[in-house]
């Protein structure tokens, strides 16, 4: 059976926004139980692949590589929202307006490449730009942690890149590692 690989292709948060995001963090991470993402894992999902045999992924880069970089533009996360919602969260997530256009676009030209170049499938669900900041498995967010959620600072960056994770499922959680 050949080996498969389980990847996808994001936006990762550079240096300095990724430590004011770390910050933030650290101060609301006491104030519930649930499974933080930790800083290595701070990105953004353009598309998720799933898994597919070494020669995909191999094609995948290929395609991907020439739009590797692309034109500049300011990507600015301002606020916390869940799926399915704050009510009754299973994915506390941080999102913002500014870049996320710009993000969609992005997603939609890796989306059609990876349809006409590696022959995957096309996403059919409407984007969404968001950097996942926890999972929760009972659905329920303290109140004093949905206060500081109201007070997230803005976490900003010049995006001109992106990237092809592949991610190795561990007991402890994701264990992402840089492909292209």
């Amino acid at each position: 059976m050949p080996e498969l690989i389980r990847s996808f292709v994001a936006v990762k948060l550079p240096g300095e926004a990724a430590d004011v995001l770390e910050n933030f963090l650290a101060e609301i991470r006491p104030l519930a139980k649930i499974r933080w993402v930790r800083r290595s894992q701070f990105h953004i999902t353009l598309k998720f692949l799933g898994e597919n045999p070494r020669d995909v992924t191999e094609d995948v880069i290929d395609a991907l590589t020439p739009m590797k970089h692309f034109e500049p533009f300011t990507v600015e996360l301002s606020y916390i929202g869940a799926f399915p919602n704050l009510n009754a969260p299973k994915v506390l997530w941080l999102s913002g307006d500014k870049g996320a256009n710009e993000l969609g676009h992005v997603a939609k030209k890796v989306n059609d490449i990876l349809y006409d170049s590696a022959g995957l499938e096309r996403d059919t669900k409407k984007f969404k730009a968001h950097l996942t900041l926890a999972r929760l498995k009972d659905s329920f967010l303290p109140e004093n942690l949905l206060r500081k959620l109201g007070e997230v600072p803005k976490i900003s960056w010049v995006c001109d890149e992106l990237c092809l994770m592949k991610s190795d499922l561990k007991p402890s959680g994701p264990v992402y590692s840089l492909l292209m």
